[in-house]
């Protein structure tokens, strides 16, 4: 087991709004930029925030200006600053969104082309393999992973804050 199977808090929401309230919430907890990290495929991406892709720079800034709330500014915060992967996902489909924290974890891993995709890396994390397949199948779905790494003691907050907010927490 390894720090993110141990501290991360995942859930998974249907709708942009709920990912919002959540991370507002996660942030009046004292949590930011370096501790959330949001995973979305391509389609959630647009839908979420109706931008096309540019330059990672120009992304960021695009983001945030279409986005506005605590979603729109942690995605957008973490672009402007290279705190962002793609990771390519199987079957042809377009790369996931992942930023934050888990961007960096799953680099570090070699996470990519030949990584396996967002289930490998999770895997990889010491994610359980049957608990990485439904978080493959909700963001293939549409959903918005939100993961955050919690300080000891404050998991229980933390949950709450997720599921307050329709999160899905396997």
């Amino acid at each position: 087991m390894n720090d993110w199977s141990t501290r991360a808090i995942m859930g998974v929401f249907k709708d942009r709004d709920d990912a919002d309230k959540a991370i507002d919430d996660l942030q009046r907890l004292g949590y930011g930029i370096n501790d959330i990290s949001v995973i979305m495929n391509e389609g959630t991406r647009l839908r979420a925030f109706g931008t096309e892709k540019g330059s990672r720079g120009g992304e960021g800034v695009a983001v945030g200006a279409a986005a506005g709330g605590a979603l729109g500014a942690i995605v957008a915060g973490l672009t402007a600053t290279g705190s962002i992967a793609a990771v390519a996902a199987t079957g042809g489909a377009a790369a996931p969104l992942v930023v934050g924290p888990l961007a960096a974890a799953l680099a570090g891993l070699g996470v990519g082309a030949a990584g396996g995709g967002i289930l490998g890396g999770l895997v990889g994390l010491g994610i359980p393999e049957v608990r990485a397949k439904e978080y493959q199948r909700d963001l293939d779905d549409g959903g918005i992973l939100v993961s955050v790494r919690a300080n000891p003691g404050t998991e229980d907050e933390v949950r709450s804050a997720l599921i307050k907010h329709k999160a899905t927490i396997y």
